[in-house]
């Protein structure tokens, strides 16, 4: 009986692992008014909202290309006349076993391309939002931080976005996918003038970060004392 509450343990084991053997590919963008298409290997995909997630694709290399709908000139399209497409994206990404590739289109056609593994603490679409390394570890197995170089290609689509309105929400879309450093969560911080987005910033990056026990390095951020007594109420809410 021992044996055989072993092996089905294993087995449950083995099965859990090969439900993350495989790959996902999302594509979407935070820009509205802006109408996309997908063509992989030469098919073409429906997105709905702007927005598709696979997860049936091979391990390799695939072509995919993302089109948008040019504007209407002055004379429209003209009737019985098939809508105007440009290509914003055109590339050759590979997908890896276990890993999570993201492609995210800002307000400008701009293309960030990110990956990130898929692990047993990841939902169907994104991680759960988990309150983890409170133990002032770095990481918790969770060690994919953005990468300098990514992080300095975010920042400057970011400031490209002329409102702080849009840029809080691109900022919000890249946080939900991607973990981040102290250091790095300051620097979006300082991406903003307004006090409240900049609070709003630092609480969304929480639970996203993976050195907490420095959070309170962010204190030199704020002006008003208001905002730094508002994000440690945040944080012990958040425990």
């Amino acid at each position: 009986m021992k044996k055989f509450f072993t092996l089905l343990l294993s087995s449950l084991f083995s099965l859990s692992l090969l439900a993350f053997d495989g790959n996902r590919l999302s594509v979407a963008t935070v820009a509205n008014g802006m109408n996309l298409s997908i063509e992989i290997d030469g098919r073409k995909f429906k997105m709905q909202d702007n927005s598709i997630t696979l997860s049936n694709l091979s391990e390799g290399s695939h072509n995919i290309r993302i089109y948008r709908d040019k504007k209407k000139n002055g004379n429209g399209f003209g009737f019985g006349q098939a809508k105007k497409q440009e290509i914003i994206y055109a590339s050759n990404v590979y997908l890896k076993r276990g890993f999570h590739t993201d492609i995210t289109v800002n307000r400008f056609g701009k293309v960030l391309v990110d990956e990130r593994r898929i692990t047993n603490n990841e939902s169907d679409e994104w991680f759960e939002d988990e309150d983890i390394y409170d133990d002032g570890s770095w990481d918790n197995g969770y060690s994919n931080v953005m990468t300098a170089r990514d992080f300095e290609s975010v920042k400057e689509q970011i400031r490209k976005e002329w409102f702080e309105s849009s840029r809080l929400v691109s900022v919000k879309t890249i946080i939900s996918k991607n973990n981040f450093t102290t250091q790095q969560v300051k620097e979006m911080m300082l991406l903003f003038t307004f006090e409240n987005n900049r609070l709003e910033v630092a609480k969304a990056a929480y639970r996203r970060t993976v050195d907490k026990q420095r959070y309170f390095e962010l204190n030199d951020a704020f002006t008003f004392s208001s905002s730094r007594d508002e994000l440690a109420r945040f944080i012990r809410e958040s425990r």
